[in-house]
């Protein structure tokens, strides 16, 4: 029931149609929990799988990425995922695309996930979106490489924002347990 305060329901369904899975629980949210360094969110997703990391932007747009494989507590390495992981994008401003859209993934590596230590200016990395801490939020960006997902051509499919020299301003982070 907690998911569902947060998350529109549109959306809820969207991802669980997309991954046969359930919504269950909230493990991080930006409005209520420390994202001024990795630390808190490591140690919420450490040791977890079947994540969504869901952004909401000042454009608000909303955007994501799917990880199915086991969160492992190495740093500073791309850590490789499934086929079953993805990027998505709920909604886009203005309208930019109709509907929700899938990308599926084509790199398993570079496609992964980087956890970062308390040294570095990003909070995590999810395939090609870059967090930034709190303090830099301004600074995130999607790097949106056609090698490592497909975009089914669409420019600025992700998050509105084709590379680093366009960043978003993250308004919000959500991670959701499936199950």
């Amino acid at each position: 029931e907690y998911v569902n305060l947060l998350l529109q329901e549109k959306y809820q369904h969207q991802l669980e149609e997309w991954t046969g899975l359930t919504c269950s629980d909230i493990v991080f949210d930006s409005t209520v929990d420390n994202w001024s360094q990795p630390k808190v969110l490591n140690k919420r997703i450490i040791g977890k799988k079947q994540l969504v990391f869901l952004f909401e932007d000042e454009d608000n747009e909303i955007f994501g990425y799917y990880l199915n494989t086991e969160i492992i507590e190495e740093y500073w390495k791309f850590n490789e995922t499934d086929e079953k992981s993805f990027h998505f994008t709920m909604k886009t401003k203005d309208e930019r695309l109709e509907k929700p859209m899938k990308f599926e993934i084509k790199d398993l590596k570079w496609g992964g996930y980087a956890l970062l230590e308390k040294s570095h200016v990003w909070l995590i990395s999810l395939g090609n979106i870059n967090l930034y801490k709190e303090n830099k939020k301004n600074e995130s960006y999607c790097l949106q490489s056609k090698s490592y997902f497909n975009y089914h051509e669409i420019e600025n499919a992700l998050c509105g924002k084709i590379t680093c020299r366009n960043p978003y301003t993250k308004k919000r982070i959500l991670v959701i347990q499936m199950k």
